[in-house]
């Protein structure tokens, strides 16, 4: 009897919890709040509980000086967040006895490749959308170039492993333009078009595109915004192309139509009476696959958190108690976070038009203790002094950096004997060219001017193309210059010269 007691009073208890309405003033207060700490530009927001879109709102203005206002329909940018849709879309081919999870990718895009011989011959599904092949990160080769994705994926198979296969996490977006080609190979149709015709429509996302025309004719979108730590100023983020990015990030959505995305995750699959997935291939998305360690950086930046692990598309933690699945998106002055209670039946999205990690974080955290009852922390506060901490460490390792430089030296070489081109099996060719007294260095959509550091090392910085590189060349064992070193990767002089 005491038994039935405390179980019908633990039922009464979580019957309690979930009947209790979403407090939609607090949201708002928790929104406004991001507007006015962290300078945010423009927001969304959308909640759903219990299979009911319970609030959406939209906060701030489109365009820093404008007066259109955001709405629940304005598009913004959800980056990475595009990635539970494509391990979605790879459950939904699953279920069809199409493709198995752990089916080799070469089954499906006989072109890829992973530089080590063993992890090549074992590299599944499974692996490229866990974030546990082992290979290089290597995101220049899609940011901001000119290569299609099969040249991207044929690319990363040049590069040399960064850890051993399976050892361990390492996000990894070409992994997922990879898992988009087994999407649209398996399919018979283009990943663009089996999202829009599989997720988009269904879900009834009107507004959720994935091409960059698409985003460009919108009326109703955001303008995205970087920021600038050191001067506490934001300014406008030049986009790239996503294109080339396609399954690893390229969806467009708004805080309405992300609600009913929201809406499916939580129902298993369903929407609206409908069943539009296998519910356990859809389940082995979310579930445990690569152990993230909560190192130092990852303590700050989730102090309330003790397991983290990536499963396909989502991050799987705990919060005070609470299962949470996530995933957070950022490109091209977009910030994004996607968060799901399912023990509640409660989830959120977040859309801001700033580049600025932890504004989000702080706003994703300030919402999960609001829906899940929990008395918490000022986040907001937490998280600027986490994120003057980082700008410090950031402004010390340049400073150390700096402090390296060996004084009163010059180049080994006149500038214009460094001028040329350099080769890479992966990268293909950087030019460099001697203009004005300086060296310039040019890669892809690139056109970086170099600082001299010391004797044979330059230096490439570029807040537009996201570079901070040193340019080191190489010399020979009779001092010709042979070759370069950028990105990690050494470029070889295609025709040295006899005599420099």
């Amino acid at each position: 009897m005491r038994l039935l007691s405390v179980i019908a009073l633990f039922l009464a208890f979580s019957t309690n919890l979930i009947a209790q309405p979403v407090d939609t003033k607090a949201v708002d207060r928790v929104m406004q709040s991001l507007i006015k700490s962290w300078n945010v530009p423009g927001a969304a927001v959308a909640v759903v509980k219990n299979d009911r879109v319970v609030y959406v709102s939209g906060y701030g203005t489109k365009e820093v000086g404008g007066t259109d206002p955001v709405t629940p329909d304005t598009l913004f940018q959800i980056a990475s967040t595009s990635k539970a849709f494509t391990s979605t879309a790879l459950a939904m081919l699953a279920g069809e006895k199409k493709l198995a999870f752990d089916d080799p990718v070469k089954t499906y895009v006989p072109y890829f490749r992973l530089s080590d011989m063993c992890a090549d011959a074992q590299v599944t599904i499974r692996d490229i959308v866990s974030h546990r092949t082992g290979a290089a990160r290597r995101d220049e080769l899609w940011d901001n170039t000119p290569l299609t994705r099969e040249d991207v994926i044929r690319a990363i198979g040049q590069i040399d492993m960064a850890r051993p296969f399976r050892s361990g996490y390492g996000y990894h977006n070409i992994m997922f333009i990879a898992a988009g080609e087994v999407v649209a190979n398996a399919s018979g149709v283009p990943w663009d078009d089996f999202v829009r015709d599989r997720i988009f429509v269904p879900l009834n996302m009107t507004r959720t595109v994935t091409s960059d025309e698409a985003w460009n004719a919108s009326t109703d979108r955001a303008t995205g915004y970087r920021f600038d730590a050191k001067t506490n100023r934001i300014w406008p983020q030049p986009p790239i192309e996503t294109k080339t990015l396609g399954a690893g990030g390229a969806i467009k959505s708004s805080a309405r139509d992300m609600a009913n995305w929201i809406r499916f995750q939580l129902a298993n699959g369903a929407f609206e009476l409908r069943q539009l997935i296998d519910p356990a291939m859809l389940e082995e998305t979310r579930q445990p696959h690569t152990v993230i360690r909560i190192e130092s950086s990852t303590r700050d930046s989730h102090p309330e958190t003790n397991v983290m692990s990536y499963a396909m598309g989502w991050v799987v933690q705990d919060y005070r108690g609470e299962q949470v699945i996530s995933h957070s998106g950022a490109l091209n002055g977009f910030r994004t976070q996607v968060v799901l209670l399912p023990r509640r039946g409660i989830g959120f999205v977040i859309l801001t038009n700033l580049g600025r990690g932890t504004a989000l974080v702080a706003a994703r955290y300030s919402l999960i203790d609001l829906l899940s009852t929990k008395t918490g922390r000022d986040w907001n506060a937490y998280y600027q002094m986490i994120e003057a901490k980082e700008t410090a460490k950031e402004q010390k390792e340049r400073e150390e950096r700096l402090a390296k430089r060996i004084p009163d030296t010059t180049p080994t070489h006149a500038l214009d004997k460094y001028a040329g081109e350099y080769e890479n099996a992966a990268y293909g060719t950087a030019k460099i060219t001697s203009v004005g007294g300086e060296l310039v260095f040019a890669w892809s959509r690139m056109t970086i001017p170099l600082t001299h550091v010391h004797y044979d090392v330059f230096h490439a910085e570029s807040e537009a193309d996201w570079v901070d590189e040193d340019v080191t060349f190489e010399l020979s064992p009779e001092r010709e210059i042979r070759a370069l070193r950028v990105f990690g990767e050494t470029f070889q002089r295609r025709t040295p010269p006899s005599r420099q």
